[in-house]
């Protein structure tokens, strides 16, 4: 027997019989003993299988995912208070079991093996309950087009905490195989047949999965604790692969436009006195994000010791009657909020449509201004790719983008521009680079970004009475964040008095793990799924203020975020028709579709909370409504455009069908 051999023995990679210690035995045994002195049996365990290691040692994979699988199952629970239903432990087990199996059956080496399934696990569970406690849901399909800006996030040791595992977890997989081995083929082409079966036709697979299942869609978080994160992860994948469709045709299109003209649609300024749409293009506009901004004061479990927000925003605000723009986004997805305010169209998916769903150049308002004579500049004091900005911008129609590159990062609260800098910095840069065009000036900002860190410029003022860190670190921010975007909303309204001034707020805040802040005071559940229709309609609202120069702030009530783009034209006294009527909302409701639900209103007040299909007419108006702006939606911003050529569409030269829009009158 050679080492070689007996060493296979000990590993138990096959059984060969045991050492004759007599005659060569004697020798081989010694060479066995040397071979452990000299730490040969570490290197075996680094080195191939062997050609019937893989087929031999199964049990080396049921052992090693029974571990993980443990290790990651009560790390979701004690961490993070995530316990998968224990009946539905087995099938997510076996799920992982057999995975395991046909990776190991291909593998080369057992160590990358071992450290493959520790970081998947590490991903799909522990960090897939990390994503639940911070943002209310778990890993999904689509975060795939958001990676890039959770590197951005981490900040400098993004790459490590998120690139590197992953680079890792694909080199592990990919550099850890075997191809020209019988039984390696055979685990090759079932690990290839089973994606191009489930792509090729994935619906009954996702349907029967989510009878035995359930799929809750507003609530992800259920979802992840009655199927256990393999199985939630295959689920959705299944349910993307099924719900994936071509672009529309346009007959569709057609389709979907004259359904929409048929119905009353309502005036976003129905309300608003005519006079304020006199003038013309010649006026400025000017929007700003305000990132994170919300008025914290319904946290009665803060007690707090004055009020964060700066007074001279109170007292504007309240001119308008505390409008609140509804929000498509909570705690994060900041680029959702943008997309509604520039291009009219409601957003109801996790996913960021800057990332994934945005491939066309679009007349979106910036397009609109610019081929009307304006300058379009967009600034944001971070790098031009998070959230995909510098593609998107582009598509919109944004002549000019000034990101961090462009401006002086050295004022600073902790690691964010300060506000007072960057709209001292973009004022001095409009001026500048004027010329005789009127400006849309549009700033997204980034002082008030989760962590919330004060920095050292920055001594805490308001006092707080609340056990969560985030309650009282989100106040002293806004008492600092606030009155320097006071500061530069006076001088705006001072030194252009006749602009059309928007400043919004994009999300609520994080306030601790699992909605903490929020619970502490009673103002919402732990997960979106319990919300009730008002906690929704809390949940979406943020600041929103809309001064007309010429007669001050506009009481709009709770208004969608898709709705601003249209207002805003109007008030620049640009009747043209444009894609926001497209998206028209019916007159007898106002919806504001969120991830998994859409929220029915009647005026200003959330009437149905829409889960289910065919709950009430207006659930049925507002689905309905919300499946064809989706249609035309996919179409314009990553189709054929048919609807361009069903319009006259500004900003692009496409003539009309005279046919077609004849047939689309209602």
């Amino acid at each position: 027997m050679t080492v070689s051999t007996y060493s296979g023995e000990i590993f138990g990679a096959y059984p060969d019989p045991q050492p004759d210690l007599a005659g060569g035995g004697a020798q081989s045994f010694m060479a066995s003993r040397l071979f452990l002195q000299r730490g040969g049996w570490r290197r075996r365990l680094q080195s191939d299988l062997g050609r019937h290691g893989a087929t031999r040692n199964l049990l080396v994979p049921v052992v090693s995912t029974a571990i993980f699988y443990t290790v990651a199952y009560f790390l979701c629970w004690a961490a993070f208070g995530i316990k998968i239903v224990e009946s539905r432990v087995p099938y997510d087990f076996g799920l992982n079991l057999a995975l395991a199996l046909l990776v190991f059956w291909i593998s080369r080496r057992l160590w990358p093996f071992l450290l493959l399934q520790g970081l998947y696990f590490a991903i799909f569970y522990v960090a897939s309950a990390l994503k639940i406690a911070m943002l209310g849901r778990p890993i999904m399909p689509e975060d795939v087009h958001n990676l890039s800006a959770l590197v951005h996030i981490l900040g400098p040791l993004g790459w490590a905490a998120v690139a590197l595992p992953l680079a890792l977890l694909v080199a592990l997989f990919v550099f850890n195989l075997k191809f020209r081995a019988r039984p390696a083929q055979a685990g090759w082409a079932l690990l290839i047949a089973l994606p191009l079966g489930a792509a090729s036709d994935a619906s009954p697979l996702s349907n029967s999965l989510d009878r035995f299942f359930g799929n809750t869609p507003w609530d992800q978080r259920e979802n992840f604790i009655w199927r256990g994160g393999a199985m939630h992860l295959a689920q959705e994948s299944l349910r993307a692969l099924a719900e994936r469709r071509d672009p529309p045709s346009e007959t569709e299109v057609a389709a979907a436009i004259a359904r929409r003209a048929a119905v009353a649609a309502a005036d976003p300024l129905a309300d608003i006195p005519s006079s304020l749409t006199a003038g013309g293009h010649r006026r400025n506009l000017h929007i700003i994000l305000e990132e994170s901004f919300w008025d914290p004061m319904p946290l009665a479990g803060a007690g707090y010791s004055e009020d964060p927000i700066d007074p001279r925003f109170r007292a504007l605000w309240g001119q308008s009657g505390e409008t609140r723009g509804l929000s498509p986004a909570f705690g994060g997805q900041t680029a959702n909020a943008e997309f509604e305010v520039l291009c009219g169209f409601p957003v109801n998916q996790i996913a960021v449509k800057f990332e994934y769903g945005l491939l066309r150049d679009v007349p979106c308002l910036p397009r609109l201004l610019r081929e009307a004579g304006f300058r379009t500049v967009a600034s944001h004091p971070n790098v031009p790719g998070f959230w995909n900005r510098y593609t998107a911008y582009d598509h919109l129609g944004f002549e000019t983008f000034w990101a961090a590159d462009d401006l002086d990062l050295s004022d600073s609260n902790g690691p964010f521009l300060a506000d007072r800098s960057l709209h001292a910095q973009v004022r001095n840069k409009l001026a500048a680079t004027a010329d005789d065009r009127p400006v849309f000036d549009y700033i997204v900002t980034i002082d008030g970004h989760w962590m919330y860190d004060a920095g050292d410029q920055r001594p805490a003022v308001i006092g707080t009475k609340s056990q969560i860190k985030e309650v009282g670190d989100y106040a002293n921010m806004l008492h600092y964040k606030t009155r320097q975007m006071m500061d530069a909303i006076e001088t705006l309204r001072r030194d252009d008095p006749d602009s059309v001034i928007v400043l919004f707020g994009d999300h609520l805040p994080m306030l601790g793990r699992n909605f903490a802040g929020y619970v502490e005071s009673g103002l919402l559940p732990d997960n979106f799924g319990a919300f009730t229709k008002e906690q929704y309609d809390f949940s979406a609202g943020t600041p929103l203020l809309v001064i007309d120069g010429r007669n001050g702030p506009l009481n709009l009530g709770r208004i969608p975020m898709y709705r601003l783009p249209a207002l805003v034209l109007r008030l620049l006294g640009d009747d043209r028709a444009t894609i926001f009527d497209l998206a028209a909302i019916p007159a007898a409701t106002v919806p504001r579709p969120l991830p998994g639900v859409t929220m029915a209103y009647d005026g200003s007040v959330p009437a149905e909370l829409c889960k289910e299909e065919g709950q009430s007419d207006l659930c049925r108006t507002a689905q309905a409504w919300l499946a064809d702006t989706q249609l035309i939606d996919q179409d314009l911003f990553a189709g054929e455009q048919h609807a361009l050529k069903l319009m006259q569409a500004p900003g692009l030269a496409v003539a009309p069908d005279p046919a077609q829009q004849q047939a689309l009158k209602p």
